[in-house]
């Protein structure tokens, strides 16, 4: 898979190669929705098996064993609403993208940051969730989010529709890092609530008519007949990922609805999608334990957020579970890069001593999509 990184000179050749000097960032998105009828497969939930992977990278050596490049897979996933005057996220995203990956980097010494940055829409939208691939390279995130189609809808105050989002995250996603026993990181960004109940349509026409045999094949067990509610989804979500909304200032009911799906202590103050970068930071940050809660505000104020905004943020992750992920790290040892294995599938490295010839082979990557295995 290779050993390239984010880099902010790769993300500049790749805003320019794929980000439209007129109209909006999307336009290839909507292009090939009017051209095929479909969403480009690389960001159709439906598309490359359903199931969303964040697997380590290796090289293949001469000696037939393959080599850790990077570090061991840290899988974020965000969801952003792109219904109402949410519509204009993806150009946010796109624009902020290299602080994101910079500053969730800096949090996650020696893990390789792997992101997938989909969005949501309204049941009554052509298309209600665009979920891409894990990935860590600027050019395939800004290709991937100019694949969206954000449709501006929304059926009013009252409900939109990312739990189907929440949904794939918890039951249709393979992320590596969760066989350690560690968690990786999820954020929903909205500023309205979504719905309490699941229809069996709406998620095959998300995610195609094998859904549920998908949902089985990653080892989950969902009932045609009893669906999951919204809450129960965000449970299961929990037990792989350290999970959180992130609430745009908007009204009561929002609050309401989104604290008693992941509880007060998962809810965090997003003052604007502008500074999504500096808050999944934080919140990455204080879970891992790299950042101190005293330490937030001078964190947030030099990484360019104003004295008031860095004061709200900190008192709203004051109560987030600080250090949630040390304890699963206790007594862990994590395979590092460099490590050899002999298959891609196995969790731990060969001994030393069992290591031959370690003359990479080359890259093997296909640029048509993922390659993992």
């Amino acid at each position: 898979m290779g050993s390239a990184t984010f880099a902010r000179e790769a993300y500049d050749r790749a805003y320019t190669d794929w980000v439209p000097r007129q109209g909006p960032a999307t336009s290839r998105g909507h292009e090939t929705v009017r051209t095929t009828g479909k969403l480009d497969p690389l960001v159709d939930p439906a598309e490359f098996g359903l199931i969303r992977r964040s697997l380590p990278r290796f090289d293949l050596l001469e000696s037939g064993m393959q080599q850790l490049t990077i570090g061991m897979p840290m899988a974020a996933e965000t969801r952003l609403d792109t219904t109402g005057s949410m519509g204009r996220n993806v150009e946010v995203a796109l624009r902020v993208l290299p602080d994101t990956f910079d500053l969730c980097a800096g949090v996650l010494p020696g893990f390789d940051l792997q992101m997938a940055i989909g969005i949501f829409g309204d049941y009554q939208d052509q298309f209600i969730l665009c979920r891409p691939q894990f990935e860590m390279e600027a050019d395939k995130i800004v290709h991937q989010l100019t694949l969206m189609v954000p449709e501006h809808g929304g059926a009013g105050n009252g409900g939109e529709d990312p739990h189907y989002g929440l949904f794939g995250a918890a039951y249709l996603t393979d992320a590596r890092i969760n066989q350690y026993g560690l968690k990786c990181y999820d954020f929903t960004i909205s500023d309205e609530p979504a719905r309490t109940l699941f229809n069996e349509n709406l998620l095959i026409r998300v995610f195609g008519d094998t859904v549920f045999d998908k949902v089985a094949e990653n080892g989950h067990e969902i009932s045609r007949a009893d669906l999951p509610t919204t809450n129960e989804v965000v449970q299961a979500l929990l037990k792989r990922a350290h999970a959180f909304f992130l609430e745009v200032p908007s009204h009561h009911s929002t609050h309401e609805f989104w604290t008693d799906a992941f509880g007060h202590e998962r809810v965090v103050v997003l003052p604007s999608v502008e500074l999504l970068p500096q808050v999944q930071a934080v919140i990455i940050g204080l879970t891992e334990g790299v950042l101190e809660l005293g330490t937030v505000s001078d964190y947030l104020e030099q990484n360019g957020v104003s004295a008031r905004s860095a004061d709200a943020i900190t008192r709203s992750v004051a109560n987030i579970p600080i250090g949630a992920q040390v304890p699963l790290r206790e007594g862990l040892t994590l395979p590092v890069k460099g490590d050899v294995f002999r298959e891609k599938t196995d969790l731990w490295p060969v001994d030393p001593s069992e290591v031959g010839d370690v003359t990479p082979v080359g890259a093997s990557a296909s640029p048509e999509g993922p390659n993992w295995l």
